[in-house]
């Protein structure tokens, strides 16, 4: 009985590490209740009818099968996972065990064998930790991080989980560890991940300046040009005021003099409704939006915005915020294309001491929320096939950069309007 609840201890520890690598909730379904039959059927076949131990091992195939039914067949995604799980676990069990060990003396010895109300006590444990200490350490990020990196980080949790197999291979078939040994084995590794870790923060950091440099030499031309429209602009200033304090000349009433100033007015306004984003900080964010705001109105679609930013001193690479903003404003416009409602887009961007908020929002009818939570999965769209793929690479940023990401239906002067909001 102890080594049947032992064995299910630590085939749920695993299974609902792996749900927290997905960045998924946890339910008892057909696929998991499976898994863990197919894990017993194999443990009890090993403990009660002389299966050699050397079975055991099937289970770690059989667990990547199983999260390519549960999750999709995305090798990279199925083997960082099982890697992460391997190592998480593996971690885990071993300094449970030593401290164990120590708790009782028994570290004068070179190895412990783990008897079977220890291995309860340690798989229980163990899943404390994965129910309660892990979800907080948000392992999910780490997945997606290690998926987004180069092939030498890649190379590193290989070579780690070439160093873990033994241990694996001797803790199932054995129920021994060696103490000692595992310890300074672990702590190598761990060294070598740290180290590794630094190595890709710094190919990343090169890499993100160069992509920096090329953005800003892309855009600085938009920038630079909407500088120059509005010095010749400034140049009419004067013949725009005097126009204005004219026209008393030409109207016969009060009335007609207010009428003409507000169209006058109103036409001069709307010919520099671009001129406040000179003040609205970064220069390379600044000249995309503003090639982009011309664009869209050239479609014939009204456009509002407010955009304060200041030096953009968040954790998210300006080249990043740029990507998130054109896929929103090109999802918005499509939207808007689609239907028959008024073509009116609003944009927001706001940096305040490193709090940054976006918004972007479009006229929309009300969708369903089940429908809006498709909106962000690969390959969803209503635009044809081999499509769908700017929300998903906006949520992707989005995991990596630790954003939230929001997306409702806003009633707005009684008009329904389809928000996407993203914050730090």
């Amino acid at each position: 009985m102890i080594e049947r609840s032992y064995v299910l201890l630590e085939a749920l520890s695993v299974l609902i590490c792996l749900h927290h690598l997905y960045g998924q909730k946890f339910k008892l379904d057909i696929a998991t209740t499976a898994l863990l039959s197919v894990d017993m059927i194999i443990m009890t076949a090993i403990n009660y009818y002389g299966l050699p131990r050397a079975y055991a091992l099937i289970i770690y195939p059989i667990i990547m099968i199983y999260c390519g039914i549960k999750f999709g067949f995305k090798w990279k995604e199925i083997i960082i996972n099982n890697v992460l799980y391997m190592v998480i676990i593996g971690v885990s069990q071993l300094l449970i065990g030593i401290i164990y060990a120590w708790i009782f003396n028994l570290l004068t010895l070179n190895s412990f064998i783990f008897r079977n109300v220890e291995l309860l006590v340690m798989n229980g444990s163990i899943l404390f930790l994965v129910l309660f200490v892990l979800p907080k350490c948000k392992v999910h990020n780490l997945s997606i991080y290690l998926q987004n990196k180069e092939k030498i980080l890649l190379l590193c949790i290989g070579f780690c989980i070439l160093l873990i197999i033994p241990i694996l291979i001797n803790y199932k078939m054995f129920k021994m560890t060696q103490i000692y040994q595992n310890l300074i084995l672990f702590i190598g590794i761990f060294l070598f991940c740290v180290l590794a870790g630094q190595l890709g923060k710094y190919k990343l950091k090169s890499k993100q300046a160069e992509t920096e440099l090329k953005m800003h030499i892309l855009f600085s031309d938009s920038f630079q040009g909407l500088i120059e429209e509005i010095r010749v602009r400034q140049h009419e200033f004067d013949n725009h005021i005097s126009a204005i304090y004219s026209l008393h000349y030409v109207c016969d009433s009060y009335e007609e003099l207010v009428r003409a100033q507000n169209e006058y007015s109103h036409a001069v306004i709307k010919e520099n409704r671009y001129n406040k984003l000179l003040k609205a900080g970064n220069p390379l964010l600044i000249g995309f939006l503003y090639g982009k705001l011309v664009e869209i109105e050239k479609l014939g679609i009204r456009i509002s915005y407010q955009i304060s930013v200041g030096d953009l001193k968040v954790d998210i690479p300006t080249y990043k915020l740029v990507e998130i903003l054109g896929n929103l404003l090109k999802n918005a416009v499509e939207a808007i294309q689609r239907s028959e409602i008024d073509s009116e887009i609003y944009i927001s961007v706001i940096e305040i001491d490193g709090i940054l908020e976006i918004e972007v929002r479009n006229r929309s009818e009300f969708i369903q929320y089940s429908v809006i939570e498709a909106f962000f999965k690969k390959g969803y769209s209503k635009k044809g096939r081999n499509r769908g793929l700017g929300l998903f690479n906006v949520k992707t940023i989005c995991n990596e950069y630790l954003l939230q990401i929001f997306c409702e239906n806003k009633i707005i002067d009684n008009k329904n309007w389809l928000s996407f909001t993203i914050k730090n």
